[in-house]
């Protein structure tokens, strides 16, 4: 059943592919409709370890129905029938390579462009065709039996484990909160409140504050594409504010921290010093 929705959708698939730079797409070879046999992989359930996905990619038909399990980018619209829905999914978001296409048998998902997605599915075949500047592609052919749209964060920076801190300091109305930390291979994640009790605004300094983690000071990073927002930089009296501030990852090795964060309020008889926390690391 899915081979003819997918050979029929392959026509959607050469749309999804247009207007895509150096992947644009001229023709279809895939003969996923030519072939009625299935392999002892999907018999078996057998799964693509992650290690071999390069290999798959390189060469898809040797790897038919093998299970596969993986995050991806969505790139341009998504195509929809009345079978399911058709994407272009990047495997390596990161360097925007791999491009697989995939088929997902629920027209109702919502999904867009540039959308994170985990994919759990089994590879069907191989689609082949041409770029514009006459190069031959050779793109997977997925069929996803789970389909989940995330985060960037969850994607590309997933937490590995979450400290709850929960302490909160004051200091003449500026009340600063650590709610957590969450540490990812790719950067570390402090989560400020921030509540205006007094009577004139006060300033939060994202960019001045630091982490100090064994011996060594760390400055704040930016990360363009990251779905967290900072705190806001100016509070107003009565009023609070969240967000995330992010820094770089921490080694294994590092069982403690201080938070320092800085602010000031425009009382300038109120002399508000940095405020420091520190978090014990440990499980």
């Amino acid at each position: 059943m899915f081979k003819k929705r997918f050979y029929v959708g392959s026509a959607l698939a050469i749309l999804l592919l247009a207007g895509c730079g150096n992947d644009e797409v001229k023709e279809e070879k895939s003969d996923t409709a030519q072939s009625g046999e299935e392999s002892s992989a999907e018999e078996k359930g057998k799964m693509l370890a992650a290690e071999d996905f390069d290999k798959m990619y390189s060469n898809p038909k040797n790897y038919k129905n093998y299970g596969v399990n993986y995050i991806g980018k969505v790139m341009n619209m998504p195509e929809k029938d009345d079978d399911g829905i058709y994407l272009q999914v990047y495997a390596k978001p990161e360097n925007y390579e791999q491009n697989t296409v995939v088929f997902y048998p629920d027209a109702s998902l919502s999904v867009s462009d540039e959308d994170y997605v985990k994919i759990t599915g089994v590879v069907r075949d191989q689609f082949k065709g041409e770029n514009m500047m006459g190069a031959e592609l050779t793109m997977p052919m997925i069929e996803a039996t789970e389909l989940e749209v995330i985060s960037y964060t969850d994607a590309m920076a997933p937490t590995l484990r979450t400290i709850e801190v929960n302490e909160t300091k004051e200091q003449h109305g500026y009340e600063m909160t650590v709610e957590k930390i969450e540490l990812s291979e790719k950067q570390t994640r402090i989560f400020f409140t921030i509540k205006n009790n007094s009577s004139e605004k006060i300033s939060f300094y994202s960019f001045n504050s630091k982490l100090v983690a064994g011996g060594k000071q760390l400055e704040t990073e930016d990360d363009y594409e990251s779905d967290l927002k900072e705190p806001q930089s100016d509070i107003l009296p009565g009023t609070s504010t969240s967000g995330v501030v992010l820094y770089p990852p921490l080694g294994e090795e590092i069982s403690e921290i201080q938070v320092y964060a800085e602010g000031s309020s425009e009382n300038y008889e109120h002399s508000i010093e940095p405020f420091m926390f520190d978090v014990n690391l440990q499980p």
